[in-house]
């Protein structure tokens, strides 16, 4: 009979002209939802915590019922006729709701519209769906404790700039109270325990040639009336200004609308889990990549272009195209965060790609690639087009986003040796009868900020 209906629903959805969703999954349905809730933290460097909380409370829930992994970051119990499909929008729902209470209305519906697209519990004696339920509220609950007090919240210290060659100092717009969050550094991180584990780099001398060489190049192209500047390199700086947690969740969903939708149910809800996984590795992958990174920002103190050229080229009036973000140059933010985003991506798909972009920064615009890397260095050159960062902090930059990742993926949700799935239950109860035919719901990510970096 479930079958039949799926085969009535795909007929009549094409004799009506509506287009169903066909790869559309709970896990994707519910990273849209995230990021467009998220959107309404202030703090931008917090919704990196936020995306890593849900992502890994919804796939700590969903392996949790089958496991094929080790954890993400909690361990709950369940039984194996639970419903992935709810325990991920439960899930995910729990964490957004007491993360952000002022959407609760919205979210609840969502949850509501959710819910409506998984089976209800059979005539057997078993629940299912409310198993599913009450699986994804202990992994939201449990992530929610595991974080409580990890310095998230922590008041604003403020900061004084320096004064010598060199030095971080406030460039227009920037202030000791509106400087970004020097206290994000002391955050716990969601992977190693010691938050300068991963190594990084020293900043240039202001006497070093690459560096010199570096100040050069920005101030050629970086400047807000550039002569040498081409118009595809302003729209590449432009479509670039995105942060880059809305864009790299974005592109993981379009490469995974690309993918063949596995007929058989057992193989389908395996596909699921790995969603969830990827987007789990994405986000814990850049929430701890954003905490090293300031860690080094407020570390090095390192000047912007605006600072450097006006100061070795007195007289010059120079400006960057578009107004510098408040806080130091060393490291650069895209610079680390976007090889994070990619690299635990590329774990998953492999570098070639032929997938369309799109960015909130430059609406209307659309970008081709065939390689993921090439996205790296393209964000590597948008920053210095846009006058906001030299060529040698990016190149050195990358390193961090990328060993990161490459942590996550050998340490974190690490398949297990039998890959557990349904390897010890067993039962006369057909579970696969309550997967498979989540149809999605309409979802569309509304993403805004009025942070540039």
């Amino acid at each position: 009979m479930n079958k039949l209906r799926s085969i009535l629903i795909t007929s009549t959805a094409a004799l009506l002209g509506v287009p169903l969703i066909a790869n559309a999954d709970v896990v994707t349905d519910w990273n849209t939802i995230a990021v467009s809730t998220v959107a309404a933290d202030t703090v931008v460097n917090r919704q990196s915590r936020d995306m890593a909380m849900v992502s890994a409370a919804v796939f700590d829930a969903m392996n949790a019922i089958r496991p094929q992994y080790t954890p993400a970051m909690v361990s709950v119990s369940s039984v194996g006729y639970a419903s992935r499909d709810a325990a991920a929008a439960q899930a995910a729902h729990d964490v957004l709701r007491a993360l952000f209470p002022a959407q609760a209305a919205n979210l609840d519906a969502r949850l509501a519209e959710s819910l409506a697209q998984i089976p209800p519990d059979d005539e057997h004696g078993h629940k299912p769906k409310a198993e599913g339920i009450e699986v994804g509220q202990a992994a939201a609950a449990a992530v929610l404790a595991a974080r409580a007090n990890d310095g998230a919240f922590a008041p604003h210290p403020g900061f004084t700039p320096g004064t010598g060659p060199g030095e971080y100092q406030f460039t227009p717009g920037c202030t000791s109270t509106n400087i970004s969050v020097p206290q994000w550094g002391n955050v716990t991180p969601f992977t190693v325990s010691d938050p300068d584990y991963f190594p990084t780099s020293a900043r240039p001398s202001v006497t070093d040639p690459e560096w010199l060489a570096s100040l050069d190049e920005v101030r050629a192209y970086g400047a807000s009336n550039s002569t040498v500047r081409t118009q595809e390199q302003t729209n590449t700086a432009l479509f670039y200004l995105e942060p880059s947690l809305p864009s790299a969740n974005r592109l993981a969903r379009a490469l995974i609308a690309q993918e063949p939708i596995e007929s058989n149910h057992a193989a389908r809800a395996k596909q699921v889990l790995a969603h969830a996984r990827l987007f789990a590795a994405v986000n814990i992958a850049q929430a701890d990549t954003y905490i090293r990174t300031w860690r080094v920002k407020y570390g090095q103190h390192f000047w912007r272009p605006f600072t450097a050229i006006n100061t070795m080229f007195p007289g010059t009036n120079w400006t960057p195209l578009r107004n510098t973000p408040c806080h130091p140059e060393f490291y650069a933010a895209h610079g680390t965060l976007t090889p994070a985003g990619i690299t635990a991506i590329q774990h998953y798909w492999g570098d070639s790609v032929n997938v369309d972009i799109t960015s909130t920064t430059l609406v209307g615009v659309t970008r081709h690639y065939t390689s993921l890397n090439q996205i790296i260095q393209d964000v590597n050159v948008a920053r210095i087009y846009a006058g906001f960062h030299y060529r040698s902090t990016l190149v050195r930059s990358n390193t961090l986003g990328i060993a990161v990742a490459d942590w996550v993926q050998d340490n974190l949700m690490v398949p297990l040796p039998d890959e557990g799935f349904m390897m010890s239950f067993t039962t006369t109860w057909d579970y696969e009868e309550n997967e498979g035919y989540y149809n999605g719901i309409s979802v569309k990510e509304n993403y805004s900020s009025n942070n540039d970096d």
